[in-house]
């Protein structure tokens, strides 16, 4: 049952197990002003195909995407509302990683990746923090715009582990 359950996370912070649900919440990445950042998000495809993926803005619901950003049918970017975002992986390979061109601050707060997996309850789910810091090789043009603390969080990796572990019964 262990391995099933290993095999069953994908690397997405995400077990399935009977009756209840475990969710990994939320890697904190720390992005400046004016550069790009990527949210990483995959799966295995040798295990489950091509498999629709979105990601959105806030907390990933318990179903599908809310505030999309972009999506995959897993050959192809089929939805995008800016082109802020983007899909630069290798979807072939299940890369459905989000890259956010050209921050802003604000693009501060929570993203979610859903990776759609046939059946109920399957479906892998990854949520970030995202802070956005000032650059400070450029000077602001006007007023700097305040970064409230909804805004940041501790940890300042790029790459930061998930902190915390969400358990939702079903």
């Amino acid at each position: 049952m262990e391995e099933e359950e290993q095999k069953a996370g994908l690397g997405l912070g995400i077990t399935v197990q009977p009756r209840w649900l475990l969710v990994w919440c939320c890697a904190t990445v720390v992005g400046q002003t004016g550069q790009k950042v990527t949210l990483t998000c995959n799966y295995d495809t040798q295990q489950h195909g091509a498999l629709h993926v979105c990601w959105g803005r806030g907390d990933v619901p318990l179903r599908g995407c809310d505030n999309l950003l972009v999506s995959t049918d897993g050959h192809k970017v089929t939805e995008r509302v800016s082109s802020s975002f983007q899909l630069l992986g290798r979807l072939d390979q299940g890369d459905v990683s989000l890259t956010i061109q050209n921050l802003t601050t604000k693009d501060a707060g929570r993203y979610g990746c859903r990776v759609e997996i046939p059946g109920w309850a399957n479906d892998e789910k990854r949520q970030f923090d995202l802070a956005v810091e000032r650059d400070p090789t450029t000077s602001p043009t006007s007023e700097p715009e305040p970064i409230t603390a909804d805004q940041t969080h501790e940890g300042t990796s790029r790459e930061a582990p998930a902190d915390k572990l969400y358990i939702i019964f079903s």
